[in-house]
């Protein structure tokens, strides 16, 4: 546990820190490790920051020290908090939102490639040997251009996806509950059944709600194209791994590329053994840059809490 204090601002941290976050938080704030800090009713830290996969729930809460008044997360997705329970204890909340989406974006592009160009299988005939045709078609992946990119999800994420796949000549459509602010030039479709039908590659980028989870099961992916591609970047609880997994070996499903998985750090095993999932663990948003805005981020809108504005990020 970390305090962290700058004229009386005292934040304490759920988790270790990652160094270029702790010092980032060090261009402004003084940092001590919890054995040096000072104790007393003076020193008692006013913010608590958390972190995946650490669980915000009720019981976590009514542990916290009195003088908890705000839970920062260090990160944009808010499945790991219970809002509602953070709101009717009073306290604020903060998140990081937006100053991740350029990294998570390329990271997608990085995968939805990988996918197409079947990289797994690609680099499994070098390591094990087995390269044995120059002209190499061996490994024969799809082209982006002219395909259609469908996005669940059309957030300020999905609008960078958007960008950067329609420079790669594809077209994209979306799929929400309302059309987007932002639609980044992509074509919204209100029914899930006819977006999912019009897309070669679906991209889950939605959060997980009650709503989304499982939102790819067997009936979904049966009223898919055939050999599609499936890429998450959001939370592994979107899709119905059975079905996912049925659907890979049978070829209704070309491949799969996914950041995020149920119960992490757990992974299917299934997943690791097939050669047509590309598979990254869980780091979207792992770039120096993200990380280290992420971290001011939260400062930033602490130290404005505590001067009596509301943060853009404030969430509760």
């Amino acid at each position: 546990m970390i305090d962290i204090e700058e004229k009386g601002v005292r934040i304490a941290a759920g988790f270790e820190l990652p160094p270029i976050a702790r010092a980032e938080f060090e261009r402004r704030l003084v940092v001590q490790d919890e054995d040096d800090a000072p104790t007393g009713p003076d020193t008692s830290p006013d913010t608590l920051v958390v972190g995946l996969p650490l669980r915000v729930d009720e019981p976590f809460l009514a542990r916290l020290p009195a003088s908890v008044r705000a839970i920062a997360t260090y990160s944009v997705g808010l499945d790991h908090v219970d809002v509602d329970a953070v709101r009717a204890r009073g306290l604020a909340l903060f998140n990081t939102p937006a100053v991740l989406s350029n990294a998570v974006a390329d990271h997608t592009m990085l995968l939805l490639l990988a996918a197409a160009r079947r990289m797994t299988e690609a680099t499994a005939l070098l390591r094990d040997g087995r390269w044995t045709d120059m002209r190499s078609n061996q490994i024969l992946g799809i082209e982006l251009a002219g395909r259609t990119l469908g996005i669940y999800g059309m957030g300020d994420i999905g609008a960078r996806v958007a960008q950067r796949a329609a420079a790669f000549g594809m077209n994209i459509v979306y799929h929400n509950r309302r059309p987007a602010r932002n639609e980044a030039g992509a074509r919204f479709i209100s029914a899930l059944d006819a977006f999912l039908g019009a897309s070669d590659i679906v991209l889950l980028a939605a959060p997980s709600t009650d709503e989304t989870r499982n939102i790819l099961d067997r009936r979904r992916l049966a009223m898919a194209r055939d050999s599609l591609i499936v890429v998450n970047i959001a939370r592994g609880d979107l899709i119905d791994d059975d079905a996912l997994i049925e659907a890979l070996g049978s070829g209704k499903v070309r491949a799969a590329a996914l950041d995020v998985f149920r119960d992490e750090p757990r992974v299917d095993p299934r997943y690791l053994m097939l050669p047509n999932v590309v598979a990254t663990p869980h780091v979207g948003s792992a770039t120096e840059e993200a990380r280290r805005g992420m971290a001011a981020t939260l400062r930033d809108a602490v130290i404005a809490w505590r001067r009596g504005e509301r943060p853009a990020n404030r969430v509760a």
